[in-house]
Order: C-alpha cells, then structure tokens, then sequence
C-alpha cells in the first residue's frame, strides 16, 4: 500500500499585515529588580488603611457567622464595628512603621 504525503499547509497570500511586537520596539533595558530596603519608606495613606480595614471586615464576617456561629446580623454589627474600629487603628500603626522605617532609613543612607 502506497504512502499518501502530508499537504503542506499554505500561507495565506492576503490579509491584514501582522501586529507590530510592542516588546521588542522597547528601547530601553529590561527592568531590573530594585531591592525594597535600599528605597525609601512610603508614607501612611488613609487610602491603604481603609482598604486593608475592609479586606479584614469582609474576612471576619464568614469566620464570625461560620466558625463562631454567630447570627447574621450579629456578625455584620460585630464586623462593622470591627471596621470602624481598624481605621484609627491602623492609621496609628502606619504613623509608627513610618517613623521607625524613616529613622532606620535616614542612619543607614546618611539622610539623603
């Protein structure tokens, strides 16, 4: 029995010209990685505290009606006030990292 070859598939002859790569247009040097602790510390943002104080109450709300058993409405007041209560928090520990990261910054690079 004779071999029937394979059809070679054709490239087609019409079309829109392919996209240009945006990767290899790039002048510039890939990026290297930049090591955390020789940057500056950045400072407290009401931004960050907010988010992190929801992140929290959202998580604590299933462990409070799931694990703790709690009600579901026992659980929203207890996660709402749990939020309430991590935003000056919060804030308070981000003033003080701040402070300790600004005084360890300012030793080790001479105040730049």
């Amino acid at each position: 029995m004779a071999k029937k070859s394979k059809k070679k598939r054709r490239r087609p002859k019409a079309g829109p010209p392919p996209a240009p790569n945006r990767v290899e247009e790039r002048d510039d040097a890939p990026r290297k990685r930049v090591d955390p602790r020789t940057l500056p510390p950045r400072e407290p943002s009401f931004n960050g505290v907010f988010i992190r104080a929801a992140l929290v109450a959202v998580l604590f709300y299933p462990y409070l009606l799931f694990i703790a058993g709690e009600s579901s409405g026992t659980s929203a007041l207890i996660s709402g006030i749990a939020f309430v209560a991590m935003i000056p928090l919060g804030m308070l520990l981000d003033r003080f990292r701040y402070r300790v990261q600004s005084r360890r910054y300012e030793r080790e690079h001479g105040g730049r």
